[in-house]
């Protein structure tokens, strides 16, 4: 009898051990997203018992595999088209526009002295010039509209490398391998081995809106609905702040 007794609290016990374990939640985010979000998680996942995992790439490839049934339950995008193809599809239960952010031309250093504005893109002596792909990258998609807006995207469409995500284009002029690019302002404060030249003006590209999805699936899910509340507190404002986005509008 001692025995079976011992061997119920035993089961007892491992059944509260598998009570405690993290939850997880799945997060698929913007790579601009990363600095800010990566300097949450560790606090966030402590205080609420869950596990953060998080994927980060360009929203038009991660807006694909969340259709095509990866496991999801919040999408913060860099664009507010791919979040609007994903509410027609019926897969989110709530949004909310989060944060806007701006376009800059950055260029390594070697570059930097004779390059002023973005027209200056056209001088012979830059070669590789980045962008991100414009069909799947939203900074991408903006940096063409802006270049289409000032007439420079024909000249310069042959100069060009594409990288399959913002932070690409960051480390290819980060690393010599493009002389220029055109990133988020954000992604630009996050190193110190390039130069910003200038700010895109506004007006020739659409809004750079990051809205914030909470999916289908995951609204009765008390843990993902808790976390999209909080990224939407003065708390979580604050550190996207301190990496230079600005609240949504």
């Amino acid at each position: 009898m001692g025995a079976l007794v011992l061997t119920m609290m035993l089961a007892g016990c491992g059944s509260n051990a598998n009570s405690s374990q993290p939850e997880d939640i799945h997060v698929m985010a913007a790579a601009s997203l990363t600095d800010a979000l990566e300097e949450m998680k560790p606090a966030y996942e402590e205080e609420h018992n869950v596990k953060l995992v998080i994927n980060y790439g360009s929203s038009g490839k991660l807006r694909e595999q969340i259709t095509q049934g990866a496991p999801a339950d919040l999408f913060l995008s860099a664009s507010s088209s791919d979040m609007d193809q994903l509410i027609e599809k019926s897969e989110v239960e709530k949004s909310s526009n989060l944060l806007m952010n701006r376009l800059v031309l950055i260029a390594t250093p070697e570059v930097a002295d004779g390059l002023q504005e973005v027209n200056d893109l056209t001088n012979d002596q830059l070669q590789k010039i980045s962008i991100g792909q414009p069909e799947s990258v939203p900074a991408g998609r903006y940096s063409k509209q802006a270049l289409e807006s000032l007439r420079l995207w024909d000249e310069l469409e042959d100069r060009l490398i594409y990288g399959s995500d913002v932070r690409q284009v960051l480390t290819y002029v980060e690393t010599g391998n493009a002389d220029a690019g055109l990133v988020y302002e954000t992604d630009a404060k996050t190193s110190s081995s390039i130069e910003l030249i200038e700010t895109i003006p506004e007006d020739t590209h659409d809004p750079i809106q990051y809205p914030i999805g909470l999916l289908k699936e995951a609204a009765s899910q008390d843990t993902a609905v808790e976390f999209y509340e909080y990224l939407q507190t003065e708390e979580a404002l604050n550190v996207f702040e301190s990496y230079g986005f600005s609240r949504g509008e």
